[in-house]
């Protein structure tokens, strides 16, 4: 796997660890900090995304495949990334993304790039999806819609359900299925948010060939590839709150 290392001696200090409050769940949770996060100068209009990290199967599975992304070779906390459809915490609290375990099923991925439409409360049990993120990223959100109804259409640029098909292969351990990491190929949620942002002008993961974006990436990028955001592509670096608490590894 191509992966470059981020040159920053220190972390972003713009991405910050941000505990539960007492028996808090994960969407109360969100709600708290995507307010914070809102009421900050130059938030308006901005972009939100959402890291899960999960107990599923697929989930569990899913995290182990992302450890080749790590120096330590430990499983990643994160699993899944989806993208806000409003600029905050808003009342619907709605979501895009293409998920290995949509609550509602998958329906006819083909007719939409397997884009699906989710709600923040299907991730709020916090034994069941302990560790959590938002991010704000320096995209509008108004041009991000506009590049979501392109791809949904437009599966020659990025075939998101050639991407589902492979990693549900892979978690479901259908025959010989190989980690698709290994093969250049994305973890779907994570390459769709990639590529809207790179239609955009945005380079979400700077350290990853985009096609091949994972949740880990994300993380990653976030935490280490700050200064590469605002030197290199002059924009504002990731801002956001995050909590971990399970662990698959020993880091």
């Amino acid at each position: 796997m191509n992966i470059i290392s981020s040159t920053a001696k220190e972390l972003n200090p713009q991405f910050v660890r941000e505990p539960r409050r007492g028996n808090e769940n994960n969407e109360t949770w969100f709600r708290r900090h995507l307010e914070t996060l809102a009421g900050e100068d130059g938030a308006k209009g901005m972009s939100y995304l959402v890291l899960i990290g999960g107990k599923k199967q697929s989930y569990f599975h899913t995290r182990v495949a992302q450890g080749h992304m790590r120096n330590d070779m430990t499983p990643s906390h994160w699993s899944h990334v989806a993208l806000l459809q409003g600029s905050g915490p808003t009342e619907k609290g709605a979501l895009w993304e293409i998920s290995l375990e949509p609550a509602e099923g998958f329906g006819y991925p083909p007719s939409d790039n397997a884009v699906e439409e989710a709600h923040l409360s299907n991730y709020s049990s916090k034994n069941m999806y302990p560790n959590i993120a938002v991010m704000r990223i320096p995209v509008k959100l108004s041009d991000m819609k506009k590049t979501i109804l392109q791809f949904k259409r437009q599966r020659v640029d990025l075939d998101c359900v050639e991407l589902l098909v492979l990693w549900l292969g892979y978690v479901w351990g259908v025959g010989r299925a190989a980690n698709p990491l290994f093969d250049g190929y994305g973890l779907p949620s994570a390459a769709f948010v990639e590529a809207l942002c790179s239609a955009n002008g945005y380079d979400l993961t700077p350290g990853l060939e985009s096609r091949a974006s994972c949740p880990e990436a994300i993380w990653q990028a976030a935490r280490w590839w700050h200064e590469f955001q605002i030197n290199q592509q002059g924009a504002e670096p990731i801002r956001g709150m995050w909590h971990t608490e399970h662990y698959l590894g020993t880091s």
